[in-house]
């Protein structure tokens, strides 16, 4: 003979004003959910139920236009072949966000650990941010980010960002990154490190349309170039970045290109 087990139960204002024994565990029948007392908190603890649960997902979207949903933290393309459109929900089914000029968050390392070498960052700007990658050791690398040097009373303000791009499988006389110059924005460097040696050319230059940020670089792992050539306008709509073999045409190789830029905010109110 199989057995039950059926545990206390009431509704979600009787559970409320309940106080349990430590551990003991009864069900809300109004929201159909557990609820874990500790013997001394009345109402005790209620668990959450999957579906309200938001859990990290990503979204591989394939060369098509796409509609975020509520429960997307991740949107990532997969294949491009054409401008695609991601369309956002409504802002009203998201909680509301804080947006302070005077207040900082500050991510403080855990134990010895460091944050690009140092104890700690700043977040210092309406709408900053930074992302972290850990070495699964003992430190954390800042692999973007968005900071504010200087803001005013109405919220105009300057900001720095660095952004970084990897250029892989590099074939053909001529490869475009993907990622390219924002716009609305001044460029002061565009960097270059190859981290996986070129084959097919004997050096490569870096560009876009109008300035070049190297030439003549060089194509063994671990090189670098930092393209300074600042301050440079980069008005509407961003410019795309080229790297152009020289003597002979790409075979293979990556490199990740770095841009260092500043963005000049006018006043929010």
């Amino acid at each position: 003979m199989s057995e039950q087990l059926q545990l206390r139960r009431g509704t979600a204002s009787q559970v409320a004003s309940f106080t349990g024994a430590q551990g003991e565990v009864v069900v809300d029948t109004t929201n159909n959910r557990l609820v874990l007392q500790d013997g001394a908190t009345a109402g005790g603890y209620a668990a959450a139920k999957l579906s309200e649960v938001v859990t990290n997902t990503r979204a591989s979207v394939s060369d098509a236009n796409y509609s975020a949903l509520t429960t997307d933290r991740t949107i990532a393309y997969v294949a491009l072949t054409a401008a695609r459109t991601v369309s956002l929900p409504a802002a009203a089914a998201f909680p509301t966000g804080v947006r302070s000029s005077a207040n900082t968050i500050t991510l403080a390392r855990s134990g010895s650990d460091t944050i690009n070498g140092q104890t700690s960052f700043v977040i210092n700007c309406p709408f900053g941010f930074l992302g972290l990658e850990s070495n699964g050791s003992n430190a954390w690398t800042i692999t973007d980010s968005l900071n504010t040097v200087a803001i005013a009373p109405h919220g105009a303000n300057v900001q720095f960002a660095v952004i970084e791009t990897l250029v892989s499988g590099l074939s053909g006389a001529t490869v475009t990154a993907v990622v390219g110059l924002p716009s609305n924005c001044i460029v002061f460097a565009v960097g270059a490190y190859v981290v996986t040696a070129i084959a097919g050319a004997t050096s490569y230059a870096v560009s876009d349309s109008g300035s070049s940020y190297g030439s003549g670089l060089s194509i063994a792992a671990g090189s670098a170039n930092f393209g300074l050539i600042g301050p440079k306008g980069v008005y509407t709509g961003g410019l795309a970045l080229t790297l152009t073999a020289s003597g002979g045409v790409f075979t293979g190789g990556a490199v990740r290109l770095s841009y260092h830029v500043a963005f000049m905010n006018p006043s929010t109110s």
